[in-house]
């Protein structure tokens, strides 16, 4: 990988090193002033969108690389509720697998994710967007999934 650009980002990297993770930031969502149903203080969220990527085996498939991920996480402590079942879907001929799930954010708060994972060339590329559960991510729904079937 000689050259690494995204934007205004740019830099010269040795043949031997890999990019593994990209990550947008979304803009920051206030917390609505009144309708809330916690007496706590929401801090303000901002919206993200992670890609990794991980060189897989030939036959890895979107299914089992979703297991070994759950694996992981069960591993690790995670606490995860599936948010819908996952659906399979077609990214310019290659097959993909698109997944909701619903983690613990970094204060405690319910965060919903919106996964696409996909393999290409023997490269697992996992596309994660991340919200408040509820409404945050209800309003957000339509733009991620649009984000995330873009993806080529």
């Amino acid at each position: 990988m000689p050259r690494v650009n995204f934007g205004t980002y740019s830099l010269e990297a040795p043949e031997t090193w890999t990019l593994s993770s990209v990550i947008l930031a979304g803009p920051v969502d206030e917390a609505p002033a009144k309708g809330m149903v916690s007496t706590k203080a929401v801090r303000p969220f901002q919206r993200n969108l992670i890609t990794t990527m991980e060189r897989v085996g030939a036959k890895e498939t979107c299914e089992s690389y979703l297991q070994k991920q759950l694996e992981g996480l069960r591993e690790a402590g995670i606490q995860r509720l599936e948010g819908k079942p996952a659906e399979k879907v077609t990214l310019g001929g290659t097959a993909g697998l698109l997944t909701e799930q619903i983690i613990p954010g970094p204060g405690g708060e319910r965060v919903r994710q919106m996964q696409l994972i996909t393999i290409k060339d023997g490269i697992a590329h996992v596309v994660i967007a991340s919200h408040l559960d509820g409404v945050p991510f209800e309003a957000a729904r339509a733009e991620f999934r649009n984000m995330l079937l873009s993806f080529q």
